[in-house]
Order: structure tokens, then C-alpha cells, then sequence
């Protein structure tokens, strides 16, 4: 015999609870709480973010007035304070643990931390300011919050934003996109990625590290990753010059060495595989695959309905058909 069924959550009171979540952060007055942007200033911040035209109008009339929405403002000032109550640049450090908004909350919920990006804005660029970063290397490192808006709708079909911890690292400055790749300064944490690479002249653990990232915004030709390969050691050694870094690392599908027995060998993406020396554990990243290359929120995919209009979409698909699985594999690299 089965118990009464229980009743479906109230959405108001799941909406109540997430603000009051977010609310009850603690305090940390380091910087300056934020202010509402006038409208020419927040045209100019959506223009840095690169806020997509159909995101605009949707975002500009879900940001809060402190006086006529003060609950969901003071959610927003608490996740700045903690955006912001970090070391500084020169340290890793922990995004903090951020909640997607409930349904309830509509568009409003899906932009809460575009918004939070929005009033976060100035002071980012203060810091970026201080370290000497050049103009360019700034947006081209803080267009990465548009780019996310448009995989959030290719995924879901509505507007919205969900890579709030993600982005975090761009605003205290821990990473940059210096060409086609993005690099993030860190340390090599060996329980997480399942070994070090020590003993093969490589990493160990606590070793400082750039962590290599790469944006799916365009091929990833041999002659850009070098180029950016050869302005990362310069950049770190003019920015950041009391932090060393001998070693890069990437952790991604991308370096699953089984795509050698799906792609030509002259493919773009085995030439950057070729660039690393694999270590550490290689778990099960499928959904990975299907969000990065398809777009397809986890546990959504239909492998019938995916589009094989590139040898990887086929070769990707065909792999996941036959029961095989793709892994996240790890590797490191030497800076030139």
C-alpha cells in the first residue's frame, strides 16, 4: 500500500526560497555594492558582453529596481559581494555554489545572472585596468557571456543563461582568451583529473598550470592554437609575472584519442590532440559531446535527430550508436 501522493511544489514558494538562498550568502563588503546602469550605460555593457539583439530587450526589462523589487536585488548585490570576495587575479579560487533559478521565476530567473554580470561589469573592468590588459584581449574574453546566451537558446529554444559559475573566472580575471584559445591560470589538482603527469616530466600535483579552454566558435586550425600557444607564455610572464607557469593542461572530449579512429588523419582536431601528452583518468563524456557539438541539454539528446551534416557529427553519432562511449581525457603540454 503506497502513501498519499505528495502535493507538486508550490513555484511561488520554490521562487521564494531561491532568492532567500541567495539572500543569506554571506556578507562581504571588499567592493563596492553595485548600482541600476542608466540606459546608455547598459547598452554599452550588453555591446562588452556581447549580449546577443535578441537577448537585449528581454534583459533590459527583467534588471531590478532596488526600491520596486528589492528582494530579488539583494540577491543580486549578495552574489556580487561573493563574486568579488576572492583573493585577487593572481590566486585560484572557487566560483561560488550559484542555483539555477526555479521555472517560475520566467525570463526574469533565466537572465538573473546575465544581470548580475551586467551590474558586475565595472568593476571587472577596473581590475583589468590595474593588471594592464589590453582592450582586445578584454572583449574578446568577455564576449564569452554572449556566446553562452546563444548556446542556451540553440538548447533550449527560449532565451535564457546557465553557465553563472563558469563565467565568474572571466570577472575576477583568473582567465583570457588570447586568440582561439581561452587560458585560465590554476593549479593542477590531481584527485581531480586522476593522477598527475610527474613522472613523465609533466605537472605534479599543486604545480601551477594554464588551463586550456576552447571556445566552439570557429575551426580549431593548427595555426591559430599556435599563435595563441606562443602569446600565452608572454602574456602570463607581462601580467602575472609572479606566477610562473611551465605547463598547460586541457581537459576535454577533444583529447579522447579514440577520434583517431573516426576523423582523417589530417583533421584540425587530432592536431591539436597531438599537442598534449594524455594523463589522469578518461571518464564517460557524453553529454558533454551532445551539449558542446549539439547543443542538446543532458539526458535530451535523440541520436536519430541530430544533424550529421560534418564528418564529426557523423562520426560522433555513429560511435554513440554502436554503444561506445566518448571520455574526457586529460593532457599536458610544455609552454613554447
Amino acid at each position: 500500500m503506497t502513501g498519499p501522493a505528495e502535493r507538486p511544489a508550490d513555484p511561488e514558494a520554490a521562487a521564494g526560497q531561491w532568492l532567500a538562498t541567495l539572500g543569506e550568502q554571506p556578507a562581504a563588503t571588499t567592493v563596492a555594492d553595485p548600482t541600476p546602469p542608466t540606459g546608455a550605460e547598459l547598452a554599452e555593457r550588453m555591446d562588452l558582453l556581447a549580449v546577443p539583439g535578441q537577448d537585449r530587450e528581454p534583459v533590459a526589462a527583467g534588471l531590478p529596481d532596488p526600491a520596486r523589487d528589492p528582494a530579488r536585488w539583494e540577491a543580486l548585490v549578495r552574489c556580487h559581494q561573493q563574486l568579488y570576495a576572492d583573493p585577487g587575479p593572481d590566486t585560484p579560487s572557487t566560483a561560488p555554489d550559484w542555483p539555477t533559478a526555479p521555472a517560475a521565476l520566467g525570463s526574469v530567473g533565466r537572465y538573473f545572472y546575465v544581470h548580475l554580470y551586467l551590474l558586475a561589469l565595472p568593476h571587472a573592468l577596473e581590475r583589468q585596468r590595474r593588471l594592464g590588459i589590453p582592450d582586445d584581449i578584454v572583449a574578446a574574453t568577455f564576449a564569452d557571456l554572449g556566446a553562452k546566451l546563444t548556446t542556451y537558446r540553440l538548447g533550449h529554444g527560449t532565451g535564457g543563461f546557465d553557465r553563472q559559475g563558469w563565467i565568474v573566472r572571466h570577472f575576477r580575471g583568473t582567465l583570457h582568451r588570447l586568440g582561439r584559445l581561452q587560458f585560465e591560470r590554476g593549479v593542477l589538482d590531481a584527485g581531480a583529473s586522476g593522477g598527475d603527469a610527474a613522472a613523465a616530466g609533466g605537472p605534479a600535483h599543486g604545480d601551477p598550470v594554464l588551463q586550456v579552454h576552447i571556445p566552439g566558435d570557429g575551426p580549431l586550425d593548427p595555426a591559430g592554437c599556435e599563435a595563441s600557444f606562443a602569446a600565452a607564455r608572454e602574456f602570463q610572464a607581462r601580467h602575472f609575472p609572479g606566477a610562473p607557469h611551465r605547463h598547460a593542461t586541457c581537459h576535454s572530449w577533444l583529447l579522447d584519442r579514440q577520434l583517431a579512429d573516426h576523423l582523417p588523419a589530417g583533421s584540425n582536431i587530432l592536431a591539436f590532440q597531438r599537442r598534449f601528452t594524455a594523463f589522469g583518468a578518461r571518464p564517460v563524456g557524453d553529454d558533454d559531446v551532445l551539449e558542446f557539438v549539439f547543443h542538446t541539454p543532458p539526458g535530451t539528446a535523440d541520436l536519430d535527430r541530430l544533424p550529421q551534416t560534418t564528418t564529426l557529427h557523423r562520426a560522433l553519432v555513429r560511435h554513440l550508436r554502436t554503444g561506445g562511449h566518448w571520455r574526457t581525457a586529460h593532457g599536458w603540454t610544455e609552454l613554447p
